[in-house]
């Protein structure tokens, strides 16, 4: 891990299945950070996944893949005083324990919420296109996600409203010394 003098940002990244709140949450957080002034950047997974153009495929290694793409950007900007903000489900533990080791202030947030409470949501029309069969390797439903092991923080998104969990990733924030 190369790190110069000044201690590098925190990447805060926001894990869990889709349609559990991840881009919700991470969006109000860098909407505070902007308003303190802290130089932040937002990573969304599929952002980054449509940049590639679609190169990468669904598959256990391709999503390893992509992750680790994303985690790389988020280093980068993170040795450089950007406090990045990461919205992606990181399903496995493979990827999740390789982020924790290449970041220096890695906070990983998870975002529980239910199978049923993220497809009563659907946000993107995931699990209607699965259950329809147009859809297939759906994290969380046919392929694996690995609950963390030992996230920073987990809110439950499945039973509190937004600004509940909000709040209690400011206190983690604020007690980590990311924010005010």
């Amino acid at each position: 891990m190369i790190n110069s003098d000044k201690q590098e940002a925190p990447v805060i990244w926001f894990t869990g299945i889709s349609g559990s709140g991840k881009s919700t949450l991470a969006r109000k957080v860098m909407a505070e950070l902007q308003r303190q002034h802290i130089p932040s950047e937002f990573l969304d997974g599929d952002v980054v996944r449509e940049f590639f153009e679609g190169d990468l495929g669904y598959s256990p290694p391709e999503r390893i893949l992509n992750v680790k793409r994303i985690a790389f950007a988020a280093s980068l900007l993170a040795r450089h005083g950007i406090t990045t903000v990461v919205a992606n489900i990181a399903p496995y533990y493979e990827v999740r324990d390789f982020i924790r080791k290449k970041t220096a202030r890695y906070l990983q947030i998870f975002c529980d919420a239910s199978m049923a409470k993220v497809a009563e949501r659907d946000v993107k029309g995931h699990y209607k296109k699965h259950q329809a069969g147009a859809l297939q390797s759906l994290v969380g439903v046919d392929d694996a996600y690995d609950r963390p092991r030992s996230p920073d923080l987990t809110v439950d998104t499945d039973r509190q409203a937004v600004e509940e969990s909000v709040q209690q990733v400011f206190e983690l924030l604020r007690a980590k010394g990311v924010m005010r």
